[in-house]
């Protein structure tokens, strides 16, 4: 364990004790208060730790694991939120020393926001809120959290964050079947209950017939009189014989004739476009954005991990 400073630390401490004694039966029948952690000048009781880890822990107690297996699972959430309180403390220490500082007008924007983003009318939002379990003033203090934050990794890392146009071009091209777009089928068919009449029909194709002139002549199916249209199809979800007899043709081909649940059938191609599809060009921005985030993420934790190092903790659980 590091060695703490006493002074500030133990004037904390016996306040907390002489308070623990008042009010630990207000806070809970089961819960008596204590130190879990010491960071710096700051302390994380045992009353925030059972806050944070409730709703995991709840999850736990209803599972059908065994009581081993719930004890050790326990202690692991016990142990992460511990760290996360810890890390907490050291950015809100940091926040304090940089004198940042966040308003209720800009917990006010950001919760309206949220409610707009998910179209919540202020009764919507709360009743949401007592769903999770929260009250409007736990939610409001997350919020002040995450804004503060915000502002520390702004102050503390961002600007040491580099996007070079290197960076995005081996991205788009490391991810060019995302950004090639999702290829989808324009199809018609004709739809035909007699396996021999359909190779009729499919010779009068290679005549060069026209498909949708021979669909509304000859098609037993609903959409005869639209010409065989069918719509737009990504093919991934087809049976294994169309798709397959489909992904090899181009546009203005035709299948020859497939037998199917329905019956017998020619598909037509009336176009093949790309849903989705990005050049780097409009890519750019969206390729930047998760770069950013990944160099922001990664550098804080850098800059966390060297706060860790300097500040003094004591882990008491």
């Amino acid at each position: 364990m590091l060695r703490i400073r006493t002074g500030k630390i133990n004037l904390i401490v016996f306040s907390l004790i002489i308070m623990s004694f008042s009010f630990c039966w207000s806070i809970s029948a089961d819960v008596i208060d204590r130190i879990v952690a010491i960071v710096n000048n700051d302390i994380v009781t045992l009353v925030q730790l059972s806050k944070e880890t409730a709703p995991y822990l709840k999850n736990i107690k209803s599972s059908g694991y065994s009581d081993d297996k719930k004890k050790q699972m326990m202690q692991t959430i016990d142990k992460k939120m511990l760290n996360a309180l810890v890390d907490q403390s050291l950015t809100q220490q940091e926040a304090r020393k940089y004198h940042l500082n966040v308003s209720d007008t800009e917990i006010n924007n950001a919760m309206e926001n949220v409610k707009k983003t998910k179209s919540l009318t202020r009764e919507e939002f709360e009743k949401a809120l007592e769903q999770e379990g929260l009250t409007l003033e736990e939610y409001r203090e997350n919020i002040k959290k995450q804004i503060l934050q915000a502002k520390l990794i702004n102050h503390a890392v961002k600007s040491k964050v580099i996007i070079t146009e290197s960076d995005i071009k081996k991205l788009y091209e490391a991810n060019l079947e995302k950004y090639s777009g999702k290829k989808k089928y324009y199809l018609r068919n004709i739809l035909m209950d007699n396996e021999d009449e359909i190779k009729e029909i499919k010779k009068k194709l290679d005549k060069k017939k026209k498909f949708i002139f021979l669909a509304k002549k000859y098609s037993i199916a609903s959409n005869a009189s639209d010409g065989g249209d069918l719509g737009t199809f990504d093919i991934s979800n087809f049976s294994e014989s169309i798709k397959d007899s489909i992904s090899k043709l181009n546009k203005g081909d035709y299948t020859n004739v497939i037998s199917t649940a329905q019956g017998f059938q020619i598909f037509y191609i009336e176009d093949i476009v790309l849903e989705g599809a990005k050049t780097l060009q409009e890519a750019y921005d969206e390729i930047h954005e998760i770069l950013y985030r990944e160099q922001v993420d990664k550098k804080f934790e850098t800059w966390l991990e060297s706060l860790k190092k300097k500040a003094h903790i004591k882990i008491m659980l």
